[in-house]
Order: structure tokens, then sequence, then C-alpha cells
């Protein structure tokens, strides 16, 4: 069984499916409205649960109604929620998803006691084959996290979301970075001009530009699959195609199934083909915590 640690957001998303995204003054009637829970760091442990690994999650909540539904719902999937901390005088992580008709999602986010989480609340660490990290909580936390796990050898995989929050530290300590195209162009921002500058409107060119001999890297492309670089070979895998109805968690299912097939000791090609069937069926389910998929249901997507 795959050991798995995920050092992370909880997030209470209050989700609207509206026609479109309001503009200055603008007032917008949604078509419907649900309460999940939600967070990078949660979806992610809550995917690699569901995928059968024994996952401990490190994060912070508030003393607050919501705090109490995340411990409670961590407990219910099997996770070990002993080092995720209650804090006081701060509220847990609120998020308004704004989720037009086409699928597509734009967030406003109060990241609450998720930025309150520190290195000291990420001591003792348990062994573990992966360490799943985000964007959503302390960078310095983060560090601190992927230095203790790839000291010990394990795999760092590191989703830069929000990318501003993704400090050079954490890129560093990432044995795979899984951002997608927008995320991957922010990171490649900086690379010089000149003959070797990549092509950031190419899949492939932006994962190769991204890997080091220290790094792998895996862009996800949305309905058009992802690209990988390994330092040894790049490819691409094509995603199933399904009618998408919410991609909220679609990301975070693809880096969990990601992480538990390279943890198992799948190749590039295999791993992040298996990814593309896990965020392809997030896709068709709304809400983020109901369309994190099991490993039944990705491998009926893929035939």
């Amino acid at each position: 069984m795959v050991r798995a640690v995920v050092v992370g957001s909880m997030v209470a998303d209050l989700a609207f499916h509206v026609p479109k995204r309001p503009g200055p003054g603008e007032v917008i009637i949604a078509a419907e409205f649900g309460s999940f829970r939600g967070g990078k760091g949660y979806n992610q442990a809550v995917a690699l649960a569901r995928l059968g690994a024994e996952v401990t999650m490190v994060g912070a909540v508030g003393h607050d109604a919501y705090g109490d539904g995340f411990l409670k719902a961590l407990e219910h999937e099997g996770i070990d929620a002993r080092r995720v901390v209650q804090l006081r005088g701060v509220g847990t992580a609120v998020a308004v998803p704004l989720i037009t008709p086409d699928g597509e999602v734009g967030f406003v986010q109060y990241p609450g006691a998720n930025h309150r989480l520190s290195p000291a609340h990420c001591a003792e660490l348990p062994d573990c084959d992966v360490l799943l990290l985000q964007g959503e909580v302390t960078p310095a936390a983060s560090e601190r996290a992927g230095k203790v796990i790839r000291g010990r050898g394990g795999i760092v995989v590191l989703s830069p979301a929000p990318v501003h929050d993704v400090s050079p530290e954490m890129l560093a300590v990432a044995t795979v970075v899984c951002p997608n195209e927008v995320e991957a162009r922010a990171l490649l921002a900086d690379v010089p001009g000149g003959p070797g500058e990549p092509d950031v409107s190419d899949g492939q060119a932006m994962a190769r530009a991204l890997c080091t001999e220290s790094r792998s890297s895996v862009v996800t492309l949305g309905a058009a699959g992802a690209t990988w670089c390994d330092g040894t070979g790049s490819g691409a895998a094509s995603s199933p195609q399904v009618q998408a109805v919410d991609t909220t968690g679609a990301g975070d299912s693809f880096c969990a199934a990601l992480a538990v097939a390279l943890a198992e000791g799948s190749g590039y090609a295999e791993a992040v083909g298996f990814a593309c069937g896990a965020g392809a069926h997030a896709a068709t389910i709304r809400g983020a915590e109901p369309g994190l998929p099991t490993r039944a249901q990705i491998q009926a997507l893929l035939g």
C-alpha cells in the first residue's frame, strides 16, 4: 500500500453555478448553489485515500463548524488527521467558486487558517512513499516538509497553485512539478530569451523546459490531456472525452492519481494516462469532494 502525506489546504467551498461571471456592479442570478468541502490539500488527501493509499493529512482549520466538519470528514475517509490543527482567532478558509455552463471555474478565496500553518506543524512527519504539496498554505511549512521527505528518499509532488504562493525553495525540493498551462507559463516567465526559449503555446515544450536534472515535470492541458518530461524522455497523454459539468477538483484528482501511480512504480507514460482518467472523471461530477474518484471509476473510464 502506498503511504502518502499531504501538507496542504482545507477550504469550505460555497459554489454558485452562473450563466457568466459578473462584471463591475453587475448582479448575476445563480442557477444552482452547493456547499462542499474542498481546498487543494483536502481534495488530494481524499483522492489518495479513495485510490487505496494510506494517507496522513497535515493542515490547519479554525475552531468553527467548518473546521469540525473537515475533521469528521477526514476520519470518515480513513485519513489520519492527528496532525491537523484547530486554531483559535482565525476561521477555516472559505472559497466561492463561480462555475459557468462550460464547466470552467473562477474563485474568490479567504485563506484563513491555511496561512497560519507553520514549519513547527510539520515536525515529526511519518515515513511515506510520496508527499503532496500545493501553494495554498505557507511556503515555509511546505519547504520544511519537502526537505524532510526528499531527504528520506520520498517522491515530492508539487502542484504550484496558486502559482504566486510557490517559492523557489518549494520548486527546489520537488521531485515532480505538476502545473496547468497557466501556471506553467508563469513558472517559465523568467526564462531568458534566445534560441532556447520555450514555446509557451506547446505543452511538450513547456514540460521539457520545466524539467531539470533533479525534477520531472507534468503539464496538464485540460480536455487535451497532459504532457510530461522525466529527464530521459518526454511525451503526451490524451484525456478520455467526457461532458464536463464542473472542473473543480479535477487537477487535484490528477495529482493524486499521478502520485499513487509513480509511488507504485509506474513509468511516466502510464502514470500520466492514469491521472488523465482521474481528472476527467472529476470533471463529470458537481462539487470537488463528490467527484474525487476511486480506482475502479478511473479504470472504467479508461476502458
